[in-house]
């Protein structure tokens, strides 16, 4: 199978799957919503997006270096340096994240007093300290269906977890176990994917055919990759979580809660980058290791531009009924949070694109680009939440996350093009949000003409303003069906 079709099938799956999981994932939220208080919906998504934070430095990127290396050893033909990767990164992960989840339990009498200022912190901050160092084996086994290039099993073990999380939450709540029944229900999924999906793995590498063997001159180069991209990964998870983190101390966690269905929301314009991504991550290596730069290049072309294409209007939506969203979803409770979820949508179609370059970035093994790129961002968004989040709350966040993620897309292009030959279509990018901007216009219009049922009147103006959109990508000739044959084609060479 060629590049090109691999990378569309690959992209297609991972997309439509990660959609259907996305879609569970919020019918979680919503679960979660109805059967807890605003306020204890926020102290879990405290204590969740804490745990999250600090689970970046349990891996020091090795699990992104295993997705860069397999793909290697596999052309090379060295397999059993393979086996040696995985037991480096399983070996470490369990290693850091027990310190870590014993730090969490003894200072969590602390954190609960002096941070969450709730003493229902204790029990879930003690959980999430367990689960911590369970997700360590069911994270190395997703991240290696990733390496092999398996992108069915990868993205069925998204799925998965997201419904039988599903299921154990409906069961705990049966049980009347409150703001424990979540984390619970992470726990006894996390427990399950893994003995689920250990024996498709085991069909696909044969683990146990190799010996381990301890090299430290394997060790090293990994932890010379995967340091850079924790760096970025810490700014990456700056802009994510730190305005939760900082909201939690200055602001109500009524108010957290709300954040945290915004944010969210507006993270399923995320699902398109994160598919594209997992699917060229390990293909980019592959084809950078075999010299074929000119290929790569016409693909990141066409990434660029058609990811703009398909998300423009997916935000655009978002953007034109916030409220409404909010309210279907998750209830009256949670609709003031429409301004915020309007200017994340913006921001998110700015990181879609900017996530693809640095994806690119990886793949070509120049991970301390992305690591730059993204700590600027990081650094940005975190000095001016100080100054907004105490004074505009969740609005001020909203604000500082856009400026980021326009400020990494400029950036991560300018980088790009001083790597790979190719020129960043400024122009086309132009059109695709002039012609978005027609798309919300027409939405306004017939807002303001369609009197009727919110939800009809929401289905006929997107359906019209999105047969306007599309006609305008073809007549600004945005869209080139030939342009994606050529690629196809020169993929079959």
């Amino acid at each position: 199978m060629s590049y090109a079709k691999r990378a569309i099938k690959g992209t297609t799956t991972v997309f439509i799957i990660s959609i259907i999981a996305a879609f569970i994932g919020y019918i979680i939220r919503m679960v979660l919503s109805r059967n807890l208080t605003p306020a204890e919906y926020g102290l879990f998504f405290s204590v969740f997006t804490l745990i999250h934070f600090i689970a970046i430095f349990k891996d020091l990127g090795l699990s992104s270096a295993l997705v860069k290396f397999i793909p290697e050893f596999q052309v090379k033909k060295t397999l059993g340096r393979i086996k040696n990767g995985i037991v480096i990164v399983l070996g470490f992960n369990l290693i850091s994240s027990i310190v870590i989840a014993m730090i969490i339990f003894f200072t969590s009498n602390i954190l609960a007093e002096h941070y969450f200022k709730d003493s229902l912190a204790i029990p879930v901050l003690g959980l999430f300290a367990i689960i911590l160092i369970v997700s360590s084996f069911k994270d190395t086994l997703r991240n290696l269906f990733n390496a092999f290039q398996r992108m069915l099993p990868f993205s069925l073990m998204y799925l998965l977890e997201n419904s039988f999380i599903l299921i154990f939450i409906m069961v705990f709540f049966y049980f009347k176990l409150s703001i424990l029944s979540p984390v619970f229900a992470y726990l006894a999924s996390f427990i399950l994917l893994f003995f689920v999906f250990l024996p498709f793995f085991l069909k696909i590498y044969p683990y146990f055919k190799f010996k381990f063997k301890f090299s430290p001159q394997l060790t090293k180069k990994m932890f010379k990759f995967g340091i850079p991209l924790t760096l970025a990964g810490i700014g990456s998870t700056v802009i994510l979580y730190t305005d939760t983190l900082i909201l939690t101390y200055f602001r109500p966690l009524q108010e957290v809660g709300i954040y945290n269905v915004v944010v969210p929301t507006a993270m399923l314009l995320d699902f398109f980058n994160k598919s594209v991504s997992q699917v060229m991550f390990p293909m980019i290596s592959e084809l950078w290791a075999k010299n074929l730069k000119a290929y790569v290049a016409s693909a990141v072309i066409l990434l660029q531009k058609y990811s703009f294409v398909l998300v423009v209007p997916a935000a655009l939506i978002m953007f034109s009924f916030p409220g409404l969203l909010l309210r279907l979803l998750f209830g009256e409770a949670y609709a003031s949070g429409a301004l915020a979820l309007q200017l994340l949508v913006i921001g998110l179609v700015f990181f879609v694109v900017a996530g693809i370059n640095m994806t690119v970035f990886a793949g070509i093994g120049k991970p301390e680009i992305s690591t730059k790129i993204i700590l600027i961002g990081a650094l940005v968004n975190f000095l001016t939440n100080f100054y907004f989040i105490p004074k505009y709350g969740m609005i001020g966040a909203a604000i500082t996350s856009l400026a980021s993620y326009f400020l990494i897309l400029v950036l991560s292009a300018f980088y790009l093009t001083k790597f790979i030959k190719i020129i960043i279509p400024w122009l086309s990018w132009i059109k695709i949000f002039f012609s978005g901007a027609v798309f919300v216009l027409v939405i306004y219009l017939f807002k303001v003409l369609l009197q009727m049922n919110p939800y009809l009147e929401a289905v006929i103006s997107i359906i019209i303003a999105g047969a306007v959109y599309i006609g305008l990508i073809f007549l600004f000739k945005v869209a080139d069906l030939a342009e994606i044959r050529s690629l196809l084609k020169r993929g079959n060479d």
